[in-house]
């Protein structure tokens, strides 16, 4: 019943049915009648909304429904052929949509009518503290009448915000109420009423637990649910309890036995069809330091034991499960040699045979073995090889490389295949080869990346599988990719045998030009770059699929400032990106040609002079246009769209406003009232009062629908290079500052800082939010910043203390380094980034290397 009402309302924003015209009612001020819907409007006191009223609404349900249900195709004519197409395949499921057989919409569609009467008071809702009362009536087709009432309550008790929702239905014989209790951050108190019977939840936190608590009531019956989150006595519990049963709980402890930690989990398993009811147990156990346990229990009945045992030379590992499958493990080890031997005794193992796998490593430098060495692998059977692996690994890490290769890595079967088969696993692979490098340069760089070459190659029975070659070391950078199976399955290439991309850099004078070009359908991507110029394109065969070029001028003296941007993106038919628009919508969404234009001027600093322009063309077709001249008399600010243009002519005093080929003008007033004061009004209609002061202007709103809210605007200066601007808005005791600073006269050396305060808000408290930039940039390849900053707020129990933020990063000769410190509470973290030589750290936690 509560969600047929709240469905009710919400349909009142989405009516749009003729209807017949119902005669007002009287006792109110405002009348509506009009497309099916009625309204009635009456308010305590016309100088404030918010003080409270009365309405009365009637909304004809059922022609919204049939309205919807007959005219689907209305909207055809909008579509493209291909959404046309997806309309007629799918017009029946939408129809289905709306005929759902399920209770919610099948009862709301009997409705033809919903009348209802509306009492409100919200004097200080900003506060929390309303009241909404709602008396309705459903009109059924048959004629019949279902009548209830909706109220909701907001209000302040002892500290406590109080939220209520209560919806009575004479046609239920138990109602439907919903309360919840609030006191933030730390508990929430939510209670359900209704004919399914009670529920209870409760959401407790603080410093010692986190915990969620629910009681549902049923036929005088109670179920019990929970989770708590112990921080002190660290654990984490979650219980179920049906009527008359025991508990079921799921437990997670942590305890110290020994000087040494122990995980214990424990906790109830119902019957399902996987498993059977039952209480299991997990114990994570550590003996000593390399010795470790794990066991897991199922009605006392011990189903897993695994023991881990670690000495200097040796490990050994024993698995055990329902004593059916046992396995062990024993690894010997030393500087050259890993054995490891899966003895007879274990039950997986056929032929009654011990598994024996040898591991070698001869290093080629003994007094650096991480320097490279020859690796080789026989696992054994008793006396017959199963398998063979090997190969040579090399590790260089100098001032000048990194290089990491792999050679004649080799893998042959053997007697494999045939014990995979008794697993069921099945390969064809007899022998396999394998190689590979990756090489770093320090020392070079191709642009602002070191030079780097990877290559990999894999063959199985003589046939290679793939072969991948990128490098930048050479002149001409390449990538090569030699991999059948991902080509034709993965990419659906079948045309090529291999892909393959190169990339050109080419530099003359002041203008560069990157080509990256694939053998794939003779695809290009070029790139070209001047100091007053930036275009990119993508070319299939000799047709540009799009090209976007971006021209822009900067210019700044003692007297004036410029800052000019075109840019014009041009799209081919056969483009994908052209495709795509072209489905979303041909006539709005898709183009050819979208050209933009930014220009901002001033001439003259000292007399504040300026042009600013900005318009866009889809095609040839305007899309929008801005500008604003004060160079000469009289001064203009223009908008301009397809379907709103706004315009102001300071000489006549008035605004034009074209909505859809509707012109409306609106005539703003200044009227003085005293000593630097103004009354701001349109057309005849006081808004606010203005109080200008010395580099501060202050506004009082006026209009009997807001409330008395004020707001004072502070500055420095007029210039746009250097000023500071704060805005502080007050309402009651509720008090928002916002400052912003800035000192950009020399844009290569500059700072900004922005500064948030605020008081009186329930949520928040007390608030302070700041962070300050400086800049200092020498040319494209050196420049630092500096930064600080600030948060705390009082209403937040993990940011009542202030959390203060230090950084600085410095780019030098494409070497970065950066540092962040964070100081909250007594702890401090640290941030550490750095390219050479390479460092990255997060204190206390991390350091690498």
């Amino acid at each position: 019943m509560g969600l047929k009402v709240l469905v009710s309302l919400l349909a009142l924003c989405t009516s749009s049915i003729d209807g017949a015209t119902l005669p007002y009612h009287d006792g109110y001020d405002y009348h509506f009648n009009h497309m099916g819907v009625h309204l009635d409007l009456a308010l305590n006191t016309k100088d404030n909304l918010m003080i409270g009223g009365k309405a009365y609404v009637e909304l004809p349900v059922s022609s919204i429904y049939e309205f919807i249900e007959t005219n689907i195709y209305m909207f055809k004519d909008l579509l493209t052929p291909y959404q046309k197409q997806i309309l007629d395949t799918s017009i029946v499921e939408i129809g289905k949509l709306f005929k759902i057989k399920t209770s919610m919409f099948k009862e709301f569609l009997k409705i033809k009518t919903i009348k209802a009467d509306i009492t409100f008071t919200g004097e200080k809702v900003l506060e929390g503290i309303y009241d909404i009362a709602v008396d309705y009536t459903f009109v059924l087709k048959d004629g019949t009448e279902e009548k209830g009432t909706l109220k909701m309550k907001g209000e302040k008790v002892g500290g406590k915000f109080i939220t209520s929702v209560e919806v009575v239905s004479k046609s239920l014989t138990v109602p439907t109420k919903i309360t919840m209790i609030c006191n933030l951050p730390y508990t929430h108190d939510i209670t359900v009423t209704g004919s399914f019977g009670k529920l209870f939840i409760n959401i407790a936190n603080d410093a010692n637990e986190v915990s969620v608590r629910a009681v549902t009531e049923y036929l005088g019956h109670q179920y019990k649910y929970s989770a708590v989150l112990s921080l002190v006595e660290k654990f984490f519990t979650l219980t179920y309890q049906e009527p008359s049963e025991q508990p079921k709980t799921f437990v997670i402890k942590h305890k110290v036995v020994n000087s040494y930690p122990r995980i214990e989990i424990t906790g109830y398993v119902p019957a399902t069809s996987y498993y059977k009811v039952g209480e299991f147990k997990t114990e994570l156990i550590q003996n000593k330091l390399y010795d470790y346990e794990v066991k897991h229990t199922f009605n006392g009945l011990e189903i897993l034991k695994l023991k881990i045992g670690l000495t200097k030379t040796n490990l050994e590992m024993t698995l055990a499960y329902q004593n059916v499958l046992k396995t062990r493990m024993v690894v010997d080890y030393t500087k050259k040699m890993v054995t490891v031997l899966f003895p007879k005794t274990n039950t997986w193992i056929t032929g009654n045979k011990s598994i024996e796998v040898n591991i070698e490593y001869q290093p080629t430098n003994k007094a650096n073995p991480l320097e490279g060495g020859n690796i080789k692998m026989v696992a054994m059977k008793g006396s017959v090889p199963l398998f063979k692996f090997g190969g040579y690994f090399g590790l260089i890490i100098n001032a000048a490389k990194y290089e990491l290769l792999f050679k004649n890595f080799y893998l042959e079967n053997a007697l494999l295949i045939n014990e995979l088969g008794h697993l069921e696993i099945s390969t064809d692979i007899i022998e396999a080869k394998f190689n590979a490098k990756i090489f770093i340069d320090l020392i070079n760089k191709y642009g602002i990346l070191n030079k780097i070459a990877v290559e990999a190659k894999a063959e199985k029975n003589t046939e290679v599988l793939f072969n991948i070659i990128f490098t930048t070391v050479e002149t001409s950078p390449k990538l090569y990719i030699y991999f059948p199976y991902f080509l034709k399955k993965v990419l659906n290439i079948h045309d090529i045998k291999y892909l393959e991309t190169k990339f050109e850099h080419v530099v003359s004078g002041y203008e560069h030009t990157i080509t990256i070009g694939c053998n794939y359908k003779n695809i290009k991507f070029v790139v070209k770059i001047t100091p007053t110029m930036f275009a990119y394109e993508h070319l299939v065969g000799q047709v540009s699929h799009f090209k976007h070029v971006v021209e822009f001028k900067f210019e700044n003296t003692a007297k004036s400032f410029l800052v000019a941007v075109k840019s014009k993106f041009n799209l081919h038919e056969e483009s994908p990106l052209y495709k795509m628009l072209y489905h979303l919508s041909p006539n709005y969404a898709c183009f050819k040609e979208m050209t933009t234009n930014y220009h901002f001027e001033i001439l003259d600093k000292t007399a504040m002079k300026a042009y600013i322009s900005v318009y866009v063309l889809k095609d040839t077709a305007l899309i929008f246009h801005f500008e604003f001249n004060n160079m000469q008399f009289p001064y203009k600010i223009m908008l301009k769209a397809p379907y709103l243009i706004v315009e102001y002519k300071p000489s006549t005093k008035e605004v034009k406003i074209v909505i859809n080929s509707v012109t409306k003008t609106y005539y703003p007033t200044m009227t003085p009232i005293g000593e630097n004061k103004f009354e701001f009004g349109i057309n005849g209609e006081a808004l606010a009062h203005v109080v200008i002061g010395i580099k501060n202007i202050e506004i009082i709103t006026l209009h009997k629908a807001l409330p008395t809210i004020t707001a004072i605007f502070t500055y420095k200066t007029f210039s746009i290079f250097e000023n500071n601007i704060g805005i502080q808005i007050l309402y009651k005791q509720i008090a928002h500052k916002f400052l912003v600073g800035w000192n950009i006269n020399n844009l290569a050396k500059a700072f900004m800082e922005v500064k948030m305060t605020g008081s009186g808000t329930n949520l928040l408290g007390d608030y302070e939010l700041f962070h300050h930039l400086n800049w200092n940039i020498v040319d494209i390849k050196n420049f630092d910043l500096i930064w600080t900053g600030k948060a705390l707020t009082t209403g937040l129990p993990y940011l009542n203390t202030p959390l203060m933020i230090n950084g600085q990063l410095a780019f030098n000769d494409f070497v970065v380094k950066m540092k962040m410190v964070e100081q909250y509470k007594t702890e401090t973290y640290t941030l550490i980034f750095e390219t050479d030589p390479f460092k990255i750290a997060v204190l206390p936690f991390f350091t690498y290397p």
